[in-house]
Parts: structure tokens; sequence; C-alpha cells
């Protein structure tokens, strides 16, 4: 999915909640100009912004997901027809892994990172996150403890916490992360 239809969708969900740039502003935390950039695709919100805006829109970070099939109780989708958010900077790269799935309770991604990232930026969103290392190795900060992880550790925490990930080598970390808001 390509990064302006992202931004549609948010303006789309700001509309349909009859919601201007300046209230979703305020309810998020961002500035205006901030989520005037998301809406216009002129910048890619990490998953944790999106968690920020879809609970001021009274949505899901699903909704800003383009959705090709009609709820079911079961969703599959197969490896092709994952749904790839590349940050402008190219700092993270998520996979939506379930983005089909309506009315979730959780938030799937699969997320690579780069080593040696140029920006350190630090996350916050409301909820827990699980995050499990696929590959490669993980330098990840949570408030103001460091831990690494190697291939197969597990990572299970309170998402209000401020939290970053840095992949660490030549080629990064492959993560699978789940975001739970409720």
């Amino acid at each position: 999915m390509d990064e302006f239809k992202i931004g549609e969708n948010i303006r789309k969900l700001r509309l349909e909640n009859k919601l201007t740039l300046e209230q979703v502003a305020k309810k998020t935390g961002f500035t205006k100009s901030y989520i005037s950039m998301l809406e216009t695709g002129k910048k890619i919100p990490p998953i944790a912004s999106l968690s920020k805006i879809s609970k001021a829109l009274n949505s899901e970070i699903a909704a800003f997901f383009q959705q090709k099939r009609p709820e079911e109780h079961f969703t599959l989708v197969r490896k092709k027809e994952r749904i790839v958010v590349a940050r402008n900077e190219n700092i993270y790269r998520y996979e939506s892994i379930a983005s089909t799935k309506k009315l979730k309770k959780m938030e799937p991604f699969i997320v690579t990172i780069p080593s040696h990232i140029k920006r350190e930026e630090i996350f916050d969103h409301e909820g827990e996150e699980m995050d499990f290392l696929l590959k490669g190795k993980l330098r990840f900060i949570y408030g103001d403890k460091e831990y690494i992880l190697q291939e197969g550790d597990c990572i299970y925490f309170d998402s209000s916490i401020p939290h970053r990930g840095e992949g660490i080598g030549k080629k990064g970390a492959k993560v699978l992360c789940v975001i739970s808001s409720s």
C-alpha cells in the first residue's frame, strides 16, 4: 500500500467523525501541521502514532489500510498479500499481517529494524506490546533500561513506557510485533 492511501484514510475517518485537524491534533498530542502532512502523504506515521490517531478517530489501526475482503470470523492473509508500510526515512518497515480482519483486539505486524538508525525515535502508545525476534539481534531500550535480544527471544510490555528498538549487526532485525490497545 502506498503512503498516500494511509493519509487518505486518516482524512476520510477524520471527516466522518466531523473533526477538524486542530481537534485531532489536540486529541493525539501531535501538531496540526503533522496531521496535515500525514493526510497528504508527505509523512508516514510509525505504528505508535497510528495507534494514537486511531483512538482519536474512534477507530482501529486496520482502518488506515485498504480492506480487500469482507469481514469474516477467520482471516487468512498470504505472504504476497501483506500490506507493506515503509516510513519515509526508511527507518522501520512494517508489514501488516492481518489487515483484512476488522474489529481486532490485536494488531500484528512484521517489523524490519535496520542497524545504525540515524534518528533515535522513542515510541509510546496506550496498551501492551509483544515483540518476538524472528531474525538478527536487537538492542531494545525500555524506559531507562537496555536489553539485547537474540533470535527467539520475546518481550511483552506496557507500551505506554517510552521504548525503541535498534537492529545490531549488518542485517538488522526482523520482529513479529503484536500491539493491543485494549
